[in-house]
C-alpha cells in the first residue's frame, strides 16, 4: 500500500519556464547536483518533466532556443536520447547528430559538450555506468572483463525504441506522479526496469552474450578458484595455489575459466581486484589512489589507472573526487 505522506521529491516539472527559474527549482529539489556545470544562457525556455532517483535520471523535455552544455570533467554515466524534435549534436571523435528518427547513446566519460538546436525536444535518461555492470554481472553470472559500450547511434523506428519512449512518457506523466512521489518501492522498480530495458533493446557489446542460452553449471573446481580469489582480493594468487586447492591441472583450470568465466585466470583475478578497488575508492576507506593500487597488487599506479579506466570508463582519481564532492 502506498503512503499518502510525500517523500523527498524526485520530479521537477516545468511549464514554459525560463532557464534561470528552472535552475532555481532544480537546485531546490536536487541541491548541488550538476552545480559545476555552467548556467544556461538567458532566453532559453524549458518545459517538461525531469526525474532523478539514486543512479538514474529520466526526462521528457522541450527546449525553446539553442544552447550548449559543457562538462568540466568526465561524468560516470551514460545518457540515452530519443529526440522528437530539433537536433542534439555531440562532439567526440567526430560528430553525432540525433533527431526525430535517430537516437544517441552518449558516454559522458568520452565527451565534453552537447549542443541542442532547432527547439529540441526529447525523452531520455542518464544511468550510472556501474548499474549496468552490476546487473550484467548478475545476468551473465561472471565479472565483466571490459566496460559496456552501447551503440552510439540507432534508428528509432523499431518497436523496441517506441516502447522505451512510451515507458519514459509514462514515468513523467501526470497520472504516474502521485505513485512515484509517495511510493517507497516504485522509484527503485522503475530504475531496475529502465536498466533491463536498455540492456535488452539498445545494442551493446554484451548483447550477444545475453542472448545465448544459459551456460552449463559452473564446475566445482572453477567455483572454488573463483571463490578463493574473491575472498583474497589483496593477495596475488598463483596457479600452483589454485591447482592445490582444486585438485585439477592448471590447464584444466584455465580451460574452465575460459569457458565459464569468459576470461583467463589472470584476467578474472584482475577484475576482482579492480572491483574491490572501486569499492574502496568510492567509500573513502583509503588515503589515496596509490595506496589502493598497492593494496590490491598493482605495483605500477599508472598501469592500475589504465586498467581501471578500461573497466569503468573513468579514472580512479575521478571516483575519489566524486566522493569528495558528495562530502
Amino acid at each position: 500500500m502506498y503512503s499518502t505522506t510525500p517523500r523527498r521529491r524526485i520530479l521537477v516539472r516545468a511549464d514554459a519556464m525560463h532557464s534561470e527559474a528552472f535552475a532555481a527549482q532544480f537546485a531546490q529539489v536536487f541541491g548541488t547536483l550538476y552545480a559545476d556545470l555552467p548556467a544556461l544562457p538567458g532566453g532559453i525556455v524549458i518545459g517538461g518533466v525531469y526525474g532523478r532517483h539514486e543512479g538514474i535520471s529520466f526526462r521528457c523535455m522541450q527546449y525553446r532556443g539553442d544552447f550548449s552544455i559543457t562538462f568540466p570533467a568526465p561524468q560516470d554515466e551514460i545518457t540515452f536520447v530519443l529526440p522528437s524534435a530539433g537536433k542534439v549534436i555531440v562532439e567526440h571523435h567526430g560528430e553525432s547528430v540525433g533527431h526525430a528518427r535517430v537516437g544517441l547513446a552518449i558516454d559522458k566519460a568520452q565527451i565534453r559538450s552537447i549542443r541542442f538546436a532547432d527547439d529540441h525536444a526529447q525523452c531520455g535518461m542518464s544511468i550510472r555506468r556501474g548499474l549496468f555492470g552490476e546487473r550484467l554481472a548478475v545476468l551473465l553470472g561472471r565479472p565483466l572483463h571490459q566496460p559496456i559500450r552501447f551503440e552510439p547511434v540507432i534508428n528509432l523506428d523499431s518497436a523496441a525504441f517506441r516502447g522505451i519512449r512510451a515507458l519514459l512518457e509514462m514515468a513523467t506523466g501526470d497520472s504516474f506522479e502521485a505513485l512515484i512521489s509517495t511510493g517507497a518501492l516504485l522509484p527503485t522498480r522503475l530504475q531496475e526496469m529502465l536498466v533491463d530495458t536498455l540492456l535488452e533493446a539498445w545494442p551493446h557489446n554484451y548483447s550477444e552474450a545475453l542472448q545465448r542460452p544459459a551456460p552449463a553449471i559452473v564446475p566445482r573446481h572453477v567455483r572454488l578458484a573463483m571463490a578463493f580469489m574473491r575472498e583474497h582480493p589483496e593477495q596475488q594468487v598463483s596457479g600452483a595455489q589454485l591447482t592445490a586447492l582444486t585438485h585439477v591441472s592448471l590447464r584444466a583450470l584455465q580451460d574452465g575459466f575460459r569457458r565459464f568465466a569468459g576470461n583467463s585466470i589472470a584476467g578474472f583475478q584482475r577484475q576482482v581486484r579492480l572491483e574491490r578497488a572501486y569499492q574502496v575508492l568510492a567509500s573513502g576507506e583509503a588515503a589515496g589512489v596509490g595506496e589502493v593500487a598497492l593494496r590490491f597488487g598493482f605495483s605500477n599506479p599508472g598501469r592500475f589507472a589504465q586498467y581501471f579506466q578500461q573497466a569503468y570508463g573513468v579514472r580512479p582519481t575521478e571516483v575519489r573526487r566524486g566522493l569528495a564532492q558528495k562530502l
